[in-house]
C-alpha cells in the first residue's frame, strides 16, 4: 500500500527537495504552501497534491488538514514551514518577534495538534520537525530563532508523555 507524507512549507528549499524524494520513493506527497498557485515545479509531478496553508493561520491549519486526511491516509507529518529571524535583540519589533514565534513554535503546534487524534484513532503515524542546532545552543544576532527552536524542541520531548 502507498504511503503518504504532509509536508508543510513545500515551496522551496529541503521542503521542496523532500517533497521530490519522497515522490520518487513512490509515495503520495501532499505538499503545502502558502500560495501553491504560485509553484510551477511540483505541479507537474505526479502524486504530488499541493494545498493551500499559512501555519500561522489556525483556522486555515485545521481545513487544510481535514482535507488532507480526506484526500489520503497520512502516514507521516513533516512539519518544516519556518525561517530565521536575524538581528541583534533589542532592534526587533514586536511585530517581528510574534511572526517568529507564530511560524516556528505556534505553526507546528497547531499542525501537530491537528493531526494527533488522526494518528490516535488510526493507532500509528509519525511526526518529524526539522529543527536547528540552534534549539541546542545559541548564535549571535539569532536569538528569537533561537528560542523558538528550544521551545519546540523542549516540548516535542514531552509530547509523547501525554
Amino acid at each position: 500500500m502507498q504511503k503518504t507524507i504532509f509536508i508543510t512549507g513545500a515551496s522551496s528549499g529541503l521542503e521542496k527537495a523532500t517533497a521530490k524524494l519522497f515522490q520518487q520513493a513512490d509515495w503520495n506527497v501532499i505538499a503545502t504552501m502558502r500560495n501553491p498557485e504560485n509553484e510551477t515545479e511540483l505541479t507537474e509531478i505526479e502524486n504530488i497534491t499541493l494545498l493551500k496553508l499559512d501555519v500561522t493561520n489556525p483556522a486555515q491549519t485545521k481545513e487544510t488538514v481535514e482535507k488532507a486526511i480526506s484526500l489520503s491516509n497520512i502516514d507521516v507529518v513533516f512539519n518544516n514551514a519556518g525561517y530565521g529571524l536575524m538581528g541583534a535583540f533589542e532592534s526587533l519589533s514586536d511585530e517581528k518577534i510574534l511572526r517568529q514565534i507564530n511560524t516556528n513554535l505556534l505553526g507546528v503546534l497547531r499542525v501537530t495538534q491537528a493531526f494527533i487524534p488522526y494518528f490516535r484513532a488510526k493507532k500509528g503515524g509519525l511526526f518529524i520537525s526539522t529543527t536547528s542546532i540552534g534549539g541546542f545552543m545559541g548564535f549571535p544576532l539569532h536569538s528569537m530563532y533561537h528560542a523558538t527552536k528550544s521551545l519546540w524542541r523542549a516540548g516535542a520531548k514531552a509530547c509523547p508523555l501525554n
